[in-house]
């Protein structure tokens, strides 16, 4: 028994330190949260998320295209407020990234926190 729970864990081990394995997981989690990206008309990329719970939202929110597009503009606080109210689905995220935008606005431009940590609050929503 002893040698089973062994061999079992050394594996595991071994697995969880394997790069083809890690490359694994990244694909699929990739792929898993690629269905919440569209495109529209024009080839934006919309996200998805207007019915999906908070808390997923913020994980999708983090891995997205509209999230790293969003940041490209930074420091101009209305042209990222516009991409998230024409890229991302309405709902309670888009709400909440809203007004976490307008603190973080607020706060890097009284000096309060400096540019890496507004862009962090915004991406960690």
């Amino acid at each position: 028994m002893a040698f089973a729970y062994f061999v079992f864990h050394f594996v595991s081990g071994i697995e969880g330190d394997d790069p083809t394995t890690q490359l694994s997981q990244d694909a699929r989690k990739a792929k898993e949260l690629a269905k919440y990206y569209k495109k529209d008309a024009l080839g934006d990329w919309i996200l998805a998320v207007g019915k999906v719970p908070t808390s997923k939202a913020k994980e999708i929110w983090r891995e997205s295209p509209v999230m790293k597009q969003t940041l490209a503009l930074f420091p101009k606080f209305n042209l990222m407020k516009e991409t998230i109210m024409t890229q991302v689905e309405e709902g309670e995220f888009r709400r909440q990234l809203l007004k976490r935008l307008d603190d973080v606005a607020n706060r890097y431009l009284s000096g309060e926190i400096d540019a890496e940590k507004a862009k962090e609050l915004i991406r960690n929503l």
